[in-house]
């Protein structure tokens, strides 16, 4: 069975510019380049039928603007390579184009096919701000964990198709925050937390009577994914208008203080792909 974490470390093991939510490569005088691609598959991610070909083109490039916001980054411009469904009308094929310009970044080229079954696989080019991109390996103890918005039930609700990438939120917590290390939640807030914990080689004490949720339970709040809100970890101090302390990186451990002042191991909760 392919693993998709094991997948990743093999591949970055081969390209150490594949940096985290983004490839950060070096292009001097002109920055700093963040790439990232991401796709959505028909029956995997959304359903062509039930959800509609405008669904796909948004969420596509949606997806990868979130990995810019990861990084404090700004987004510059989008490509998509589209497989359409045999039988797909003209006006399915331009619904999903105005789907991708709507995620609010600039389509500037791509690919068209015809498959067995619909995919949109979009690639997002953006910069690193001043200061560079923000990584995962930046946390720091002492720093607060925040959360940029409140955690859970994407599918059911249909946020998943309609979040908005937290690009310009990105932009001012950089600005007025002493940030360390960030990371947007798609997979989950466990699962993403402890990327950012091996990452940083530190650990983390978490306050579970302080995660915003989506009116749903805990483990809920901790292991959903499709939330694409931000966690990120700051020095302490003012935070800006919609972001939530949750708790504090530590020296080593992750722990959960539950509602009831119980402590457990933080769970490593979330979605992985395999095959």
């Amino acid at each position: 069975m392919v693993r998709e974490q094991e997948l990743i470390r093999w591949v970055r093991r081969r390209a150490p510019e594949a940096g985290d939510d983004c490839a950060v490569l070096d292009c001097a005088p002109w920055g700093t380049l963040l790439v990232t691609t991401d796709g959505v598959i028909d029956g995997v991610h959304l359903d062509w039928r039930r959800h509609g070909p405008e669904a796909f083109g948004y969420k596509a490039v949606a997806r990868n603007l979130s990995d810019i916001a990861a990084m404090a980054g700004e987004p510059l411009w989008a490509l998509i390579a589209v497989a359409l469904p045999e039988g797909a009308t003209e006006e399915q094929a331009h619904a999903l184009y105005k789907g991708a310009e709507r995620a609010g970044c600039r389509l500037v080229g791509g690919d068209t096919a015809v498959g067995p079954v619909a995919s949109v696989v979009a690639t997002v080019l953006g910069r690193a701000r001043e200061g560079g991109p923000v990584l995962r390996s930046g946390a720091r103890p002492g720093d607060w964990i925040v959360v940029s918005g409140p955690l859970g039930g994407s599918l059911e609700s249909g946020r998943h198709m309609t979040f908005t990438p937290r690009v310009e939120e990105a932009r001012v917590l950089r600005e007025r925050c002493d940030v360390g290390a960030m990371i947007d939640i798609s997979d989950g807030l466990g699962v993403d937390l402890h990327h950012v914990l091996d990452a940083s080689g530190v650990g983390c004490r978490v306050e579970a009577s302080r995660i915003p949720r989506n009116d749903v339970p805990l483990l809920r709040a901790l292991s959903d994914g499709e939330d694409y809100e931000l966690l990120a970890t700051v020095r302490p101090g003012e935070l800006p208008e919609g972001f939530a302390k949750i708790g504090t990186i530590t020296e080593n451990g992750a722990v959960l203080v539950l509602e009831d002042g119980r402590e457990e191991p933080l769970p490593r909760a979330g979605y992985e792909h395999g095959a």
